[in-house]
C-alpha cells in the first residue's frame, strides 16, 4: 500500500515536472499562438502551487497532525489551482477571450475561501496543532465555495466547447472531434473532481490514496494535452474553423444579392459534383468555397438552409452514394481502395459511415447487389 509520505512526493514530483514541460515549451511555436502562450504559463502556475502543496504537506506534515490541518493546506491551494487549470483551458478554447468580469468572479470565489480560512484560523484562538470545531467548519463553506467556483468554470467552458464543436463541425468535411476532444474530457474529469475533493479530503487512508492517482492522472492528462495542443498544427486548424464561424456571426443579415446568389447555387452545386471535387481528401469549407466561385459565408449559409446541414453533410452523402456504385462496378477493388477512391481517409472511418448510411457493411452491400 502507497503510504501517505511517498504519495506527497510523487505529487509534488509529478506537478513540478508538467510545470517545467510548460515553461520550457517549445518558444517559437507558443509565440506564433498567442493564445496558447499564456495559457502555457496559466496551467504552469496552477500545476506549480499543486506541487507547492504537496512540498508544504510533505515537510511540515500536516496530515499526521491531523485531518483538519491537512484539508486546510489542500484548499488553500487546490482552490487557485483549479481556478488557474480550469482558466487555461478556457483561454485556449476562446483564443485567449476571457472578460475581466469572469476573472473577477472566480477569483473573488477563491479569495474568498482562502480569507474563510486563514481568518478563522487566526482568530479562532485554538493552536494550529490542535483540531479545531471552528475551522472544521470554515473548511467545509470553503468546500462548497469550490464546488461553486469549478462550476461555474465548468459553465463556462461547456459553452466554448459547443461553440468550438459546431463551428468545427461545419467546416470540415467530416468530423474532426479528434482536434478539441481532449478539452471536452479534461474539463469533464476535473469538474467530477471538484465535486469529490469536498469528501475525499476529509478521508484517510484507501479512498484518498485512490482519489490522489485520480486526480493526478486527470491534472497529467490536461497538461499534457494542452502542451500537445499548442505545438501541434491542430490549434491552426481549430482556429481556421472559429474564424469564420466568428465573421458569420457578426454579419448574419444576408443582403439581396446574397439571398438571389443562394437560390442559383444549384447550378454551381451541380457543376462541382460532375467534376468530382467531394472525392478529394481533407475538403474545407475555404476549398470547396474555391472551387464553386463563391464565397465561404455563401456556402455556409446554403448548406444550413438545405437538407445537409454542414459541409460533411453533403460530402459524406455524396461519397457514399459514389461508393455504392463502385463497390458494384469493380468487384475486383479491395475495401481500402474504394474508400480512398470516394475521398474517405481510412478504412475504420468509411465502414462507420457506409454502415450508418445503408445499414449494413460494403462487404455485405457488394455481395448483396
Amino acid at each position: 500500500m502507497i503510504t501517505v509520505g511517498e504519495m506527497q512526493i510523487s505529487g509534488m514530483l509529478t506537478m513540478l515536472v508538467l510545470s517545467v514541460m510548460l515553461v520550457m515549451c517549445v518558444p517559437s511555436r507558443s509565440t506564433r499562438q498567442g493564445s496558447f502562450a499564456k495559457a502555457r504559463w496559466i496551467m504552469a502556475a496552477g500545476t506549480g502551487l499543486i506541487a507547492l502543496q504537496f512540498l508544504l504537506q510533505h515537510t511540515f506534515g500536516f496530515r499526521e497532525m491531523g485531518i483538519t490541518q491537512a484539508v486546510l493546506c489542500n484548499l488553500l491551494f487546490f482552490t487557485p489551482a483549479s481556478l488557474l487549470c480550469g482558466m487555461a483551458i478556457l483561454y485556449v478554447q476562446r483564443q485567449g477571450h476571457i472578460s475581466r468580469k469572469e476573472w473577477l468572479i472566480c477569483s473573488s470565489i477563491c479569495a474568498l475561501s482562502a480569507i474563510l480560512l486563514i481568518g478563522v484560523t487566526v482568530l479562532d484562538g485554538i493552536p494550529f496543532q490542535q483540531e479545531s470545531t471552528a475551522l472544521r467548519t470554515a473548511e467545509y463553506v470553503s468546500s462548497v465555495l469550490y464546488v461553486l467556483m469549478q462550476s461555474h468554470i465548468f459553465t463556462m467552458q461547456y459553452k466554448s466547447y459547443k461553440q468550438l464543436e459546431l463551428a468545427v463541425n461545419e467546416y470540415y468535411d467530416r468530423s474532426r472531434r479528434d482536434l478539441f476532444g481532449w478539452m471536452g474530457l479534461s474539463m469533464k474529469t476535473m469538474t467530477l473532481l471538484a465535486f469529490i475533493v469536498p469528501i475525499v479530503i476529509f478521508m484517510q487512508g484507501a479512498p484518498l490514496v485512490l482519489f490522489s492517482i485520480g486526480f493526478f492522472f486527470a491534472i497529467s492528462y490536461s497538461t499534457i494535452s494542452l502542451y500537445t495542443y499548442g505545438v501541434s498544427k491542430d490549434v491552426e486548424r481549430v482556429e481556421e474553423a472559429e474564424g469564420l464561424s466568428t465573421k458569420s456571426e457578426g454579419s448574419s443579415d444576408t443582403t439581396q444579392g446574397e439571398n438571389s446568389q443562394l437560390s442559383t447555387f444549384n447550378s454551381q452545386l451541380e457543376e462541382w459534383i460532375s467534376n468530382a471535387h467531394y472525392r478529394e481528401h481533407n475538403l474545407t469549407l475555404g476549398i470547396v468555397a474555391r472551387q464553386m466561385g463563391v464565397t465561404q459565408k455563401q456556402l455556409q449559409e446554403w448548406l444550413r438552409q438545405s437538407e445537409y446541414r454542414k459541409l460533411a453533410g453533403l460530402v459524406t452523402k455524396l461519397r457514399i452514394e459514389e461508393a455504392q456504385r463502385v463497390l458494384v462496378e469493380h468487384r475486383d477493388w479491395s475495401v481500402e481502395s474504394v474508400a480512398d477512391y470516394c475521398g474517405f481517409n481510412d478504412r475504420k472511418y468509411f465502414h462507420q459511415v457506409f454502415q450508418q448510411y445503408t445499414g449494413t457493411t460494403p462487404a455485405k452491400y457488394q455481395a448483396n447487389n
